[in-house]
């Protein structure tokens, strides 16, 4: 290759910098959506095991019905060599001074496992300094640095403190609870945790520890939710059941033991009493008595059930998984579909590109260039193109993409910030693709052309001639056509690949753009359809039993009251293998019949109200999924402290937001054996005003027995607070494929226009106007443009229900509709890309040299 044939070929480049510049956007557009979005997955997977390993995370967690004692560290000491542990001590407290249920936990001297993360300030190094957990802020701004935090609780809770003030130094985060609001359980006022509290050592009285935090060590460098940690998970969790089995044995006979030595000085009375005393002396018969009982007392004491649990069981951990999984999944066709509309539109590209240089191919082959050197200007053109594209894609997609998407999950979790990494598997497959689509294109188009003598490439190829069209058939409507359509419609059918590359190409841009705006619809119909069309009520009151006639006269007593519902409500779980274990809130109303007044109850599709039924649950549609269960099928719940039992289910309903199960107060004794205890009240406010409904909840905590207020206006903001960051996801969707659609709707237009160049001059030698020849490009743009918005419209609808089950979470279903003004929206910005692409070519077509476009080649 000679030094002038190079220059000219880059001359070609700079000539055409137009079609090359469209190329190299359109593969870094492709490009830097794939890899971007295909290392989001993985990126905050390997942020997520960098906190774990750096935080020291526990692998595994043990916990008994009467505590855990020294002599459980005792047997895991032995175990040294293959396992790290911490002992902790927490309570649980429902703060009737601010309304809230934390998680009162003593701070190890030395924090080996579970490490905090801190926020602000420090941890606490006096007995009467606190740190909280960061989500406390949020719940409540006025807990700051150095303000006075207080625990008050009932008499019972209170009692288990040494002290019950502190000041707050510092706020942290837990690895434990990687979600940014929810912290689990508890059977405590509402059933669920607000926020934790960690204090120094030796603040609670509990002689016994709570829980036993373990890590084993051959999982130190495993990568977690990888198939060998799942592996090595359980032979771990198999060897501590195996070292704990015999200590409930030993517990349980400590406290036999215990417990008759303080019979002991009983028995020696009732011995002594009878020496001294007749047998039917009534002091006797007495003191036999109580020997009796206590000695019942001491054979019922039974051996205490060891709580096993490891990472899996956590909610929060399990559910950062699934939803990298679902980025995971959705990059898996995303991504696909951009790029190959990418792909397409480069094809097209180059194919003209070597057609439009015949001429130049042929007065090469007469100097005496070889085939090689022919078609090296091709290569080079096109693999710089694609090279360049690829290089500025890789570098944008994967700094850009992870770091916003990561973003907007950053509000639902405490994870830090994601380092990017790059995906050399998945750079290569883009590079091999915007490759493929230059390179592999211009060598198809050339194998035939270079096989052919420079006479045949001197002379351009014979216009496609024209065909019969099946319109033309229909007399009645091809006479009513005027000449201009009937023009339009013969070019649209005499180029049929061109016609199917530009409907393809505008079609996959609007099915991209609907899935944009449908994901936004979506989740914004969450909020709209869950707290407006099927929850009727502005506050739930929690009580520690059946309603007493003075928490009645509290609740009514209070002028913002207008109606409630009492019912029983708790917290259960729900277990299956191979699905993560999710908590349902279990609701039995005391009335049946006044549910639908507070609780919706309806088909999702049909909106058919439906009764709760007598025998059997019902349940909401995603947990029905979730398990893959239908009516008639059945469910295994567990309440805390109760066996697990198994509940038929009766229908399924309608929902959103978190999981239910309703009961009828017969199928409840059906499926539990026992009497419900309404426990709370659905209760319906005349005001939904923030002040005046914590004002609500402060007169109606003043009650005894009252344990919670929880008001709904409250939860919906706080829940549906991190769905906001979701429209900052979907917005890379729409301003992806618009740009997408904008270089298609461009790029295939300037090839129409390019190819046409001699028509086109015809025309206007023959007297049409600059507005008439735009006219009679735009025209079929235009019918090609709508055909592609009608095939989109589909594509958009599939795409988007795609798109909906990989990125949904278990404890939320998103809203499957589709607005109308989304269909409308994509259209119109589609067309309105048309327009501009248009406006540009009419100054384009203006300039046309008419006299060097209809210059013979012979």
């Amino acid at each position: 290759m000679t030094k002038a044939y190079l220059k000219t070929i880059f001359r070609e480049i700079w000539s055409s910098k137009a079609r090359f510049t469209s190329i190299l956007l359109i593969i870094f557009l492709g490009v830097a959506f794939y890899t971007g979005i295909r290392a989001t997955g993985p990126d905050m997977s390997q942020a997520a095991a960098d906190y774990y390993q750096k935080q020291r995370l526990a692998t595994n967690s043990v916990q008994s019905t009467l505590g855990l004692t020294k002599a459980d560290t005792a047997v895991l000491d032995r175990h040294r060599d293959q396992i790290s542990y911490q002992a902790v001590k927490y309570l649980d407290v429902n703060q009737v001074n601010n309304n809230r249920v934390v998680r009162v936990t003593e701070l190890p001297k030395s924090q080996r496992l579970n490490r905090l993360r801190l926020v602000s300030g420090r941890l606490p190094q006096k007995a009467n300094e606190v740190v909280l957990d960061q989500y406390a802020r949020k719940l409540d701004p006025k807990l700051k640095l150095g303000a006075t935090y207080r625990i008050v609780s009932s008499k019972k809770l209170n009692a288990q403190f040494k002290r019950r003030q502190f000041k707050v130094v510092g706020f942290v985060n837990s690895p434990v609870y990687v979600e940014s609001s929810s912290r689990g359980v508890t059977n405590i006022g509402k059933g669920t945790l607000d926020y934790l509290v960690y204090v120094r050592p030796q603040t609670l009285k509990a002689p016994a520890y709570s829980q036993i935090d373990v890590r084993f060590k051959n999982l130190t460098n495993v990568q977690p939710y990888s198939k060998k940690y799942r592996r090595l998970n359980r032979q771990n969790t198999a060897a501590l059941k195996r070292w704990l089995k015999p200590q409930a044995k030993k517990r349980q006979r400590s406290l036999r033991a215990q417990a008759t030595k303080k019979v002991a000085p009983l028995k020696q009375a009732v011995a002594a009493a009878q020496q001294q005393l007749p047998a039917n002396a009534l002091q006797l018969t007495t003191l036999q008595k109580q020997l009796k009982t206590a000695q019942a007392q001491v054979a019922a004491i039974k051996a205490p059930t060891y709580l096993y649990s490891d990472r899996s069981d956590n909610p929060g951990y399990s559910e950062y998984h699934e939803n990298t999984q679902r980025i995971e999944a959705l990059a898996t066709v995303f991504p696909l579909f951009f790029i190959a509309i990418a792909a397409l539109i480069c094809l097209t590209t180059m194919t003209r590109m070597v057609e439009e240089l015949r001429l130049q191919m042929g007065t090469l082959k007469a100097l005496g260039y070889g085939n090689a050197a022919i078609g090296s200007e091709f290569l080079i053109y096109g693999g710089l193109a694609a090279l360049l594209g690829t290089v500025l894609g890789v570098a944008f997609g994967v700094n850009f993409f992870p770091r916003f998407i990561a973003q907007a999950y950053g509000s639902m979790y405490n994870l830090p910030a994601i380092n990017v990494q790059y995906l050399w598997s998945d750079i290569l497959i883009a590079l091999a693709i915007a490759l493929l689509c230059t390179l592999g294109t211009a060598l198809v188009v050339l194998r035939v052309d270079l096989r052919s003598n420079p006479t045949a490439l001197l002379r351009p190829k014979a216009p496609k001639a024209g065909q019969t069209l099946w319109l033309e058939r229909w007399h009645g409507l091809w006479r009513r056509l005027s000449f201009n359509h009937k023009i339009t419609l013969r070019n649209l059918f005499r180029y049929k690949q061109r016609l199917l590359m530009t409907v393809l190409g505008i079609a996959g841009c609007m099915a991209m753009m609907i899935t944009g705006f449908g994901l936004k619809d979506s989740i914004g119909d969450i909020s709209t359809k869950q707290f407006d069309q099927l929850w009727h009520y502005d506050a739930i009151v929690t009580r520690n039993g059946n309603q007493t006639a003075a928490q009645r006269r509290a609740l009514k007593a209070t002028k913002l009251y207008r109606a409630d519902l009492t019912l029983l409500s708790k917290q259960a779980t729900i277990k299956k293998s191979g699905v993560a274990e999710q908590t349902v809130t279990l609701d039995v109303p005391n009335q049946p019949k006044a549910l639908p007044h507070f609780v919706t109850l309806r088909e999702r599709e049909s909106h058919c109200a439906i009764p709760l039924p007598k025998h059997g649950a019902v349940i909401d549609e995603k947990l029905a999924k979730l398990y893959d269960v239908r009516v008639g099928d059945r469910l295994n719940v567990k309440l805390a402290g109760q066996p697990v039992r198994h509940v038929r289910v009766g229908a399924i309903v309608e929902n959103y937001v978190n999981h239910f199960l309703y009961l009828s107060p017969t199928a409840y004794q059906q499926a539990f054996k026992r009497q419900p205890v309404y426990n709370a009240n659905l209760v319906q406010l005349k005001s939904t005003n923030e002040t005046r409904g914590n004002h609500f909840a402060d007169h109606l905590l003043k009650t005894k027995g009252i344990l919670n207020v929880t008001l709904m206006a409250t939860e919906k903001n706080t829940n549906f607070k991190m769905l906001d960051t979701m429209n900052l996801v979907v917005l890379i969707f729409v301003i992806s494929a618009g740009a997408l659609a904008l270089l298609v709707l461009y790029n295939l237009t300037n090839i129409n226009v390019s190819e046409r160049i001699r028509e086109l001059s015809t025309i206007k030698v023959l007297g049409f106007y600059d507005g008439e020849v735009t006219m009679y490009i735009f025209r079929e743009n235009l019918i090609l443009t709508v055909l592609g918005i009608g095939l989109g419209c589909f594509l958009g609808n599939w795409l988007h229900a795609y798109i909906l089950q990989t990125a949904e979470t278990n404890a939320l279903m998103f809203s499957p509709e589709i607005h109308p003004l989304s269909y409308v929206y994509s259209a119109l910005l589609t067309l309105a890309f048309s327009l501009l692409v248009m406006a540009v070519m009419h100054r384009k077509l203006k300039r046309v040299d008419m006299l060097a476009a209809l210059k013979s080649v012979d």
